[in-house]
């Protein structure tokens, strides 16, 4: 069954086209890869799935609604949830409060229970706390629960974000670049845990530079060029495909 679709999906800054009449199509459960050289649009794709930025032609469709145009809460609020390029954790925060912020589109809880701490706040809190320890365990947090995420070196807080984006029981995971700035060993428990997430029946979509990552662990791959998708297919078609080939390491000149 088909999660998510991009229909005809353009965006545009002044006079440049970032993406171009994109489709893109998500069966459920699977782990589909989104590729290319720098600029080729990819981020900018994330973007308008998750509300942030709206297309101005096309239309994004999450099972079977269309999301166009929504804002961001509300689309989280649906079931997909992302990860940034660019880490963004509460530093001041311990791990395992990071985490539980992500539980907050989960709580039952109104306003009120809050204030007053009725028996079901402390009911609510007791299964957030719970989840967030799970999630704790999956990525090999636990034993940093209470240290500041601003304190943990990069790999750690990758992990962090990650879990919070968990946190909130997405539907669709989007990751980008989840491998940026991790080491050889962090990369293949990246590899682990994304194998792991796909088996909790969460569909996830990602971009990637490190193209060992990509190939070991995506089912289906987008291949995006000045924001055009050029090619798609299996990790093995994409990687033997010339036009893929020559979007990343250019055309060589023909003899004279």
């Amino acid at each position: 069954m088909v999660l998510l679709q991009l229909e005809g999906v353009t965006k545009i800054f002044g006079g440049l086209v970032a993406v171009d009449s994109l489709d893109i199509s998500i069966d459920e459960g699977m782990v589909y890869g989104i590729i290319g050289p720098n600029g080729a649009g990819k981020t900018t794709v994330f973007n308008c799935i998750t509300g942030v930025y709206k297309p101005e032609k096309g239309k994004i469709i999450f099972k079977g609604k269309n999301i166009t145009g929504l804002s961001p809460h509300r689309i989280a609020n649906m079931g997909i949830v992302r990860t940034f390029q660019t880490i963004r954790l509460f530093g001041d925060m311990s791990v395992a409060e990071n985490i539980m912020s992500g539980r907050h589109f989960r709580s039952r809880q109104k306003w009120w229970h809050g204030i007053i701490h009725t028996p079901f706040y402390y009911k609510d809190e007791k299964e957030n706390w719970l989840k967030v320890k799970e999630f704790m365990d999956l990525f090999g947090l636990t034993h940093l629960a209470k240290m500041p995420a601003a304190s943990q070196p990069y790999g750690i807080q990758r992990k962090i974000e990650m879990a919070r984006a968990l946190a909130t029981e997405p539907e669709l995971l989007i990751l980008d670049e989840p491998a940026a700035g991790l080491n050889d060993k962090e990369r293949l428990e990246l590899v682990d845990t994304i194998r792991k997430i796909k088996e909790m029946g969460i569909t996830v979509l990602l971009i990637e530079h490190n193209m060992d990552l990509v190939m070991s662990i995506t089912e289906y791959i987008s291949v995006l060029s000045f924001g055009k998708k050029i090619a798609e297919g299996k990790p093995e078609e994409i990687q033997n495909n010339p036009i893929v080939i020559e979007a990343y390491l250019g055309k060589e000149d023909e003899d004279e």
